[in-house]
């Protein structure tokens, strides 16, 4: 299982800040040539300075690297509003293995664009690759953008007012649900959907089981561990995981464990 608060600030550091009135954007960079992020497995987009525009917003995008490296290592975006005055600038430490450049999306679905920047790439559990980004939010009709980092290779709305990542590999997910908040995003908790039993032949899953790990988010939506894998095992996005599988519980309570 993955456990995202201790992958904070591991390698990665970044900061938002609000600039002077005497710093600028560079207004003559192109759009960007793809603007959704990339975090998919397979998925990769170019690294190039470039512009992205979302809610009366310019995001100008600035890569920085050294001749002995192959691949850039940092990134800087810097907002400005329709005036053009710089409202934040916002940097990203980056890897080698980074699989795209900073794109904007409604993760979320509150119907306003957060900004995406790809950290890194890795296997997990060996065979699968999942994308370590960070999630830039805004709430409501503010201008300054809280920062998330989250692991995953798909991040999208579950159906029921959170944010979910899917991450894992073959024959398990992970799930990890998030608040959206005035500060960005509270984690709530983590599921683990597993298969039990699947086909040979096909490698259909005939049977998986639901797990939720204890997080301290639980709080924010008052919930026991009990009451979050009862609710978030049944929601709309867990369902979804292999929804022909049958769903088979874990007897666990009042043993202890979590």
């Amino acid at each position: 299982m993955i456990r995202l608060p201790h992958l904070v600030a591991v390698v990665t550091m970044a900061a938002g800040s609000t600039l002077s009135p005497t710093a600028a954007a560079d207004t003559s960079l192109p759009p960007c040539p793809q603007s959704n992020p990339v975090i998919t497995p397979t998925g990769t987009s170019p690294l190039v300075d470039c512009t992205l525009r979302s809610n009366g917003l310019t995001f100008a995008v600035n890569y920085w690297s050294v001749p002995e490296l192959p691949r850039p290592r940092a990134v800087k975006v810097t907002v400005t509003d329709r005036s053009g005055a710089v409202v934040q600038t916002i940097d990203e430490l980056l890897e080698p293995s980074t699989p795209g450049g900073a794109g904007l999306q409604d993760v979320d679905g509150d119907g306003r664009d957060e900004l995406i920047i790809p950290i890194s790439q890795n296997l997990l559990n060996g065979a699968n690759p999942n994308t370590r980004f960070a999630v830039w939010r805004a709430d409501g009709d503010s201008q300054h953008y809280e920062r998330t980092q989250m692991v995953g290779q798909a991040a999208y709305p579950s159906g029921d007012g959170y944010l979910v990542t899917n991450a894992g590999g073959l024959a398990s997910r992970d799930l990890t649900f998030y608040l959206p908040t005035g500060a960005g995003y509270t984690l709530v908790t983590v599921l683990t959907i597993e298969v039990l039993e699947a086909d040979p032949a096909t490698n259909r899953a005939l049977t998986v089981n639901c797990r939720a790990h204890q997080e301290d988010g639980q709080h924010a939506v008052d919930m026991s561990i009990r009451q979050a894998e009862d609710y978030f095992c049944n929601s709309p996005a867990a369902r979804a995981i292999w929804p022909d599988a049958e769903r088979v519980a874990i007897k666990r309570w009042g043993l202890g464990g979590n």
